[in-house]
């Protein structure tokens, strides 16, 4: 899920930082891989694949969406 929020660790509430965020992140694009909804950037979409991976420079991952599978 690739997210547009600032850089920087943040201090939520209770001790929480982005670490709780990169989980997420981690957690929604192996689910995705799993379902074989997801190919990374340069291989070749299935019928169903549904998001497309991206490694950035930085090694943050970012998911975008190719399409709608019906």
């Amino acid at each position: 899920m690739g997210t547009n929020s600032d850089e920087g660790q943040k201090k939520t509430e209770g001790g929480q930082s982005d670490d709780a965020e990169r989980r997420a992140t981690e957690k929604f694009i192996s689910d995705l891989l799993a379902r074989g909804e997801a190919v990374f950037e340069g291989e070749e979409p299935t019928p169903r694949t549904t998001h497309v991976i991206k490694r950035g420079d930085d090694g943050r991952l970012t998911v975008r969406r190719l399409r709608y599978f019906h």
